[in-house]
Order: C-alpha cells, then sequence, then structure tokens
C-alpha cells in the first residue's frame, strides 16, 4: 500500500513539472504588432509579418539596401535637354521663305552642352522672379582683314560682358565651326552662336550665354556681302529673346530704312501667328541714323525710337571710330524698353563704387586711364578703340526683364 502511495506521489509530481513547462513561451512577449519603426536614418521600415531567422549575423539599422534617397533616375538628369533644340516647337512661326537653321550650333556635343549648363548656373542675375539681360551691339574688327583675329574687339567684348551679343563682320580665324566656338567661349564662355552665313564677306552673328534655339536670316534687298540676321535666345521664363543682328546700307539713306521695313515686317508676320511669345531686339552697324524713324524700326509702333541715346564718360552719344557720327544702336521693343534699367559696372577694387549710364553706354577705351580700364573693364586696354581700322564703338543697354 506504501508503494503503491509514493507511485502515485510520483506521477503527480511529473505531471505538475510537465504542464508548467509548456506554459513558457520564449516569443509569444515578441508579438508582430504591425508597429513602424524608424532606423538611425531617417528611412521607414514597415514589420511585414515574415518570420526572420537568427543566423548569427549582425545586420546594423542604419545600412540600407536601397536607401530611400537614391532614385534610379534623378529628377534632374533629363536624357534630353529641353532648351537646345535643334528645330524648335516653334519653327512652324519662323518665316521659311529662304531662312535657314544655322547648322554651326553644336547641339551633339555633350561634354560642351554639360558644360554651358554648369556655366548657367552659376549666374548671379537670376532670383526666379527677374532676370537682367545685358546686350552688347559691337562692329569692332580691326586690322586689315575686317576680323576680330587682331584681338582688341575680343578684349572689348570680354570687358563689357555681354549676355547677348550682337555682332557685325563676325570673322575669325577660318570661320569654321570650331572657330565660332572658341569666339563664342572668348567672349561670353558658351558655345552658343549663330551666324547668317560664314559664306559672307562680312557675316553677322549672335553670341549668347543662354542657348540658341534656332536662328537665320531674312534677305537685305540692298546689299548681298551680308543678311539680317536672327536668332531665337532661350532665357529663363515664358517668353525667348528673338534678337536680330544687322549691318545695313551705307548709301543712300533710304536703304536703311527699306532693311528696317523688311525687319519690321517679318515680326509683323511671327506676332500674326504667335503674339507674345517673344521680346524683341535688334542692334548694330545702322550706318546712319534714318532706320531709326517712324518709317524704319518705329514702323507699326515695333520698337522704341524715343528713348536717350547712350553715351560715353564725357556724354558723347557718337559711335564712328572718329566719335562724330551715331551709326550704332540697340533697340527694344516696346514690352522689352519697359525693362530697361542703368548700366552699371563694379569696381574689382571696392564693390561699392561703380561706374553708371543712365541710358546705356557707348564704350570708348580712349577715354578712361589705363587703370580705371583695369579696375572696372578688365582686359580693355586704352588704345583697343583707336587701334588699325577699328570699326566702330560699341553699345551697351541692360534690362531687368521680369518674369511671368
Amino acid at each position: 500500500m506504501r508503494k503503491f502511495f509514493y507511485i502515485l506521489l510520483c506521477a503527480f509530481f511529473f505531471v505538475s513539472c510537465f504542464s508548467h513547462g509548456n506554459n513558457f513561451k520564449p516569443v509569444a512577449d515578441i508579438t508582430d504588432t504591425g508597429d513602424t519603426v524608424s532606423d538611425d536614418t531617417g528611412d521607414t521600415v514597415t514589420d511585414t509579418g515574415d518570420t526572420v531567422t537568427d543566423t548569427g549575423d549582425t545586420v546594423p539599422d542604419d545600412v540600407d539596401t536601397v536607401p530611400d534617397d537614391v532614385d534610379t533616375v534623378p529628377d534632374d538628369a533629363d536624357t534630353v535637354s529641353d532648351d537646345i533644340d535643334t528645330v524648335p516647337d516653334d519653327s512652324d512661326t519662323v518665316p521659311n521663305d529662304g531662312d535657314t537653321i544655322s547648322d554651326d550650333i553644336d547641339t551633339d556635343d555633350d561634354d560642351d552642352t554639360d558644360d554651358d549648363s554648369d556655366y548657367q548656373e552659376e549666374f548671379d542675375d537670376f532670383d526666379g522672379e527677374t532676370i537682367q539681360i545685358r546686350i552688347v551691339t559691337g562692329n569692332i574688327t580691326s586690322g586689315n582683314n575686317q576680323s576680330y583675329d587682331p584681338g582688341h574687339g575680343i578684349r572689348i567684348f570680354q570687358a563689357l560682358k555681354p549676355d547677348i551679343a550682337l555682332v557685325q563682320e563676325m570673322n575669325y580665324k577660318n570661320n569654321s565651326a570650331n572657330d565660332y566656338k572658341e569666339f563664342a567661349q572668348e567672349i561670353v564662355g558658351t558655345n552658343y552662336y549663330a551666324v547668317d552665313s560664314a559664306d559672307y564677306d562680312i557675316p553677322n552673328g549672335v553670341v549668347s550665354k543662354y542657348p540658341i534655339k534656332s536662328s537665320g536670316y531674312w534677305d537685305d534687298p540692298n546689299i548681298d556681302n551680308r543678311a539680317l540676321m536672327w536668332a531665337v535666345v532661350d532665357i529663363p521664363g515664358e517668353k525667348d529673346i528673338f534678337a536680330i543682328s544687322v549691318h545695313l546700307h551705307t548709301d543712300p539713306a533710304s536703304d536703311q530704312v527699306k532693311a528696317a521695313q523688311v525687319i519690321v515686317d517679318e515680326i509683323g508676320k511671327l506676332e500674326s501667328s504667335n503674339s507674345g511669345r517673344y521680346y524683341y531686339v535688334v542692334g548694330g552697324d545702322f550706318n546712319g541714323t534714318s532706320a531709326v524713324s517712324l518709317n524704319g524700326f518705329g514702323k507699326n509702333n515695333t520698337f522704341y525710337i524715343s528713348d536717350s541715346d547712350p553715351v560715353d564718360e564725357k556724354d558723347n552719344c557718337n559711335t564712328n571710330r572718329n566719335r562724330n557720327k551715331q551709326y550704332d544702336f540697340v533697340l527694344a521693343d516696346y514690352h522689352l524698353h519697359e525693362f530697361q534699367v542703368p548700366v552699371v559696372y563694379y569696381s574689382s577694387e571696392d564693390a561699392t563704387e561703380t561706374k553708371t549710364y543712365e541710358n546705356g553706354l557707348v564704350f570708348d577705351t580712349r577715354v578712361y586711364d589705363e587703370s580705371e580700364l583695369n579696375e572696372y573693364f578688365y582686359p580693355a586696354q586704352t588704345n583697343d578703340s583707336g587701334a588699325s581700322s577699328m570699326q566702330h564703338m560699341a553699345v551697351v543697354k541692360d534690362f531687368l526683364i521680369k518674369l511671368p
């Protein structure tokens, strides 16, 4: 009987221990709650309920296989740049009666495009609401071949710091595409240029810090060694600048008016098909004042012709080499004219010191001493405007354009 009692007692203890051991659940206290856990990188990791087996390896929270902030294709790296079109979307608004788009505009060189984009990112004149555009026109070749090879005109352009340069007698070295790229790099630091035709004896061109979307020219009815050249410059904002570079006939003066009327009539066609798409500016060597009239560029109120003239340091508005005749102009349409502001050049020695020209500048290096040029207009030299066979003086206007 006692032996039977001990057997029952042992059985009781055995069952009790076995039952107690089954009540211990080592993973029951770490229940899948579906809570979100943030690691130290700020990435969000959601418990998916999957079973994870402890392999003994430790994987720190701050090492993501694919971090959230790394996109496969970054938003700012477009495969095709929108702002450099070989044939722009608005090409149907450009007259097709003999106009050409310059083949010399390089849109295929990726390295050049990247360099120009990087250059534009450094602009300090664009705040998202306004953009300041400096337009310089210059028939400033020198030497025996009416070219920029001697360097005097290049130094003048560099000193004036244009955003858009309207260039006359645009001969440089052999007038090849690479030569023109070098010319543009010298003047504005980009490869953006356009020319009416390198086959002309004294071609007209446009050089720009901003992309040139398209270009071409209208025939000047009075001369056959250059044309009425235009280029569409893609500045920030919804509207582009339609820039026209001209070198009008010398004599008779009525030829200058006829050429101006060709330009005004073509602009009228553009506005009829695409009103408000462009700001218009015409500049260059007019070879006189007759085109700056109600019969010329003032026809149909196309260009504003009534503002005060740019002058030099001595209030002289004349632009020929001898400074006794006014040949060179920059004229804006009425909308662009509203944004004209004084031309200001800052001292390289004291940022608070400036030279300001209320209505624009006629630039003659001979009215400054060398120290002033070094301070305000580097790298121009005192004798540049008086160099052998120098044509005319450059003219500068500034515009602070409000963006819509």
